[in-house]
């Protein structure tokens, strides 16, 4: 019952962490969000606290539920994230590109249902939460070319961090199309 109980609560993580962090103007979100942009071991650091609560949920998994072969699928795709560089092309390719993104999420939820491809579908959707929270290739480019006036910007108003951060879209949707701002 524990293992369980334990399993519904790694399948709360993301709906919470999503809702209650995602574009966040919090302070300790702001310093996330600044030292993922600019310093590759918070990156390094955020590929491994994913590779660590997979394995996690694989252990409590895997305690739970005896024999079931289902696992393998996502333990190589575990095995697979344990390279930084493989994890972090994925985690932007994931972000920059909103289609890809959202074709993962449907398999994810429409494979949560086959037997045997539940923790896969656990797996994709950890994998999507941590894209959600990783510097896009905009801004890093911003970070890196020195655009001054970006940097001073979002150092005196720390709140508009978290809106360039997540402003990974290319296209401005239909009823913005018409404003000039």
């Amino acid at each position: 019952m524990t293992w369980i109980i334990l399993q519904f609560l790694f399948l709360a993580i993301p709906v919470a962490i999503t809702s209650a962090l995602y574009k966040s103007n919090r302070r300790f979100m702001d310093r996330f969000y600044e030292r993922m942009v600019r310093n590759e071991k918070a990156r390094k650091l955020h590929t491994w606290v994913l590779l660590t609560v997979l394995l996690l949920y694989h252990y409590v998994y895997t305690n739970g539920h005896p024999g079931d072969f289902g696992i393998v699928f996502s333990t190589v795709v575990c095995a697979a994230s344990a390279s930084y560089r493989r994890t972090d092309r994925w985690l932007r390719y994931l972000l920059d590109r909103p289609r890809a993104f959202a074709i993962y999420a449907l398999v994810a939820v429409v494979i949560v249902g086959i037997p045997h491809l539940h923790t896969l579908a656990v797996t994709i959707a950890f994998v999507l939460l941590a894209a959600l929270f990783y510097p896009s290739v905009r801004v890093m480019s911003e970070w890196k070319e020195n655009d001054m006036d970006k940097i001073f910007k979002w150092v005196k108003h720390p709140e508009t961090f978290a809106e360039s951060y997540h402003d990974n879209h290319h296209a401005m949707l239909p009823h913005e199309a018409d404003n000039e701002t």
